[in-house]
């Protein structure tokens, strides 16, 4: 029956067509795969003890990226630029098709014909329009109808076992009501604020202290490890176009085949290209001349001493580097660390002087009687107020602030928290202004919608738990360097 659908043609653009059959959360991992950048065996990686192939390999991408335009249209390119990895996305695509498998999860000829002939914008007069189809496939993704047609089986048999793992997953109505209470219920507080390094003027540290203190504490010092890579390259200029790219990337791989034979600096002398040295830095730092890049710091790291590596693009440019010299971590000696132990014990004192002070502001409202305006008035402390917030929302100025936001919902009008609460960037002493409850109406006329996402979001979790699993089973190798979005 599938060649029944491929006679007939039409195009239209497309915006999204598998977000109802395909769950993403599946390709939207971290980065712990084990990459091996500097060995070139004749396959694409290992997965649960199996060799893949770089055709496996390949298809997998292709489908990956397919999917990609069809959940996000137009936008698929800048989105995959600001949230995905296609090589790890494909691995872990790779990853989820061995378990369905395994499962032996597999999608029906008729279930493929099923899920193609209501898809929105394949539809005409009422009905599917197998015209479009076909056009869809050229113009759209320059596709044969069979290789769409298995990556729309594979997808099947993904969200079979999306369905499979979350099935049992389900909500009553006392967690829909709590967690409709968390997004509608809004607070607002009055707060004064002790910053944890706004009293290091009264807080002096003596040589004795920092030395004392550097050795009570040595690991806090440990330098990481470090390198110092030379590189030759081009960057890329502001408007330049794919075809310029390409020439850069020419010249740079043919710099790279020369210094294979004569050494870097040699190739870089022929090629006309210039020789730069980042010096000594770690893994966590912005590389010195070409800024953060982690996942070139992650190739860079993994290169033996005077190891050339492949060719790597960047969004800068196209380099070659060589590791000059690799510095193991160490403990730096006192004098070395002098500034840094000074500095550490100056920031601890600043923050316990910054508790107390919040202490003694709360025991004077609840001592002298005093109101929170007229206590702050007296410690020449300004008071603030917030605009209303959510428990889950974001609180201008503050940022997600959970512990305050966890303690503001705690509070009944005009009572103040018993305790200072500690964020990041210091302490603070809250009062309740107002809580404004949800809408009971309102509730009523969402909670079926509110559910229906709330389960969703829930079978989300379950089954990205169970993902996050399956990888650490598949223990990972990589042969494949982390790509681009083209």
């Amino acid at each position: 029956m599938l060649k029944l659908l491929r006679r007939k043609k039409v195009a239209k653009r497309i915006f999204y067509v598998l977000a109802a059959l395909i769950i993403p959360a599946f390709i939207i991992w971290g980065s712990a795969s084990s990459i091996e950048k500097n060995k070139t065996p004749n396959y694409a990686g290992i997965i649960f003890g199996k060799k893949v192939s770089f055709d496996d390999f390949s298809k997998a991408m292709l489908a990956w990226d397919t999917q990609l335009k069809l959940q996000y249209g137009e936008k698929a390119k800048e989105i995959a630029t600001a949230f995905f990895n296609p090589t790890q996305a494909t691995w872990e695509r790779l990853i989820i098709l061995h378990e369905t498998k395994r499962r032996k999860l597999r999608a029906s000829d008729s279930e493929i014909i099923t899920a193609l002939t209501n898809m929105p914008f394949l539809q005409k007069n009422n009905g599917f329009d197998p015209q479009a189809y076909e056009l869809f496939l050229r113009y759209s993704l320059n596709m044969q109808p069979r290789t769409f047609e298995e990556q729309l089986r594979e997808n099947l048999s993904m969200a079979k076992l999306f369905k499979e793992i979350t099935d049992g997953v389900a909500i009553s109505d006392d967690e829909v009501k709590k967690e409709y209470e968390k997004v509608n219920v809004q607070t607002r507080v009055k707060y004064v604020f002790f910053s944890s390094k706004g009293y290091k003027d009264k807080a002096p540290v003596t040589e004795d202290e920092a030395k004392a203190y550097y050795e009570s504490s040595k690991e806090k010092f440990k330098v990481p490890p470090q390198i110092n890579a030379s590189y030759c390259g081009i960057e890329f200029k502001e408007n330049a176009t794919e075809d310029d790219k390409t020439k850069i990337k020419e010249q740079v791989t043919k710099a790279l085949a020369l210094a294979k034979t004569k050494g870097l600096a040699e190739a870089a002398k022929e090629e006309n290209l210039e020789i730069k040295e980042t010096g000594l830095f770690g893994f966590e730092d912005p590389i010195p001349g070409l800024g953060w890049m982690p996942q070139l710091s992650s190739v860079l790291f993994d290169l033996s001493k005077d190891n050339l590596s492949k060719v790597i693009e960047t969004p800068r440019g196209v380099y070659v580097f060589m590791i000059k010299d690799k510095k193991e971590a160490y403990v730096p000696e006192y004098a070395q660390a002098k500034d840094k132990a000074k500095d550490a014990l100056l920031n601890e004192k600043s923050k316990e002087i910054a508790r107390n002070n919040a202490k003694e502001f709360l025991n004077s409202v609840k001592t002298k009687s005093l109101s929170f305006e007229k206590a702050a008035q007296e410690s020449g402390l300004a008071v603030k107020e917030t605009p209303l917030f959510a428990h889950e929302g974001y609180i201008s100025e503050l940022g997600m602030a959970q512990p305050l936001k966890d303690a503001a919902f705690q509070l009944a009008k005009d009572a103040v928290y018993e305790s200072p609460i500690e964020l990041e960037q210091g302490f603070y002493d809250i009062r309740s202004i107002e809580t404004i409850p949800f809408d009971e109406e309102k509730f009523k006329k969402e909670k079926e919608d509110f559910a229906k996402q709330l389960l969703e979001s829930n079978r989300n979790k379950v089954f990205n738990d169970f993902s996050e699993n399956l990888k650490k089973q598949a223990r990972l190798t990589s042969f494949i360097p982390d790509t681009k979005v083209k």
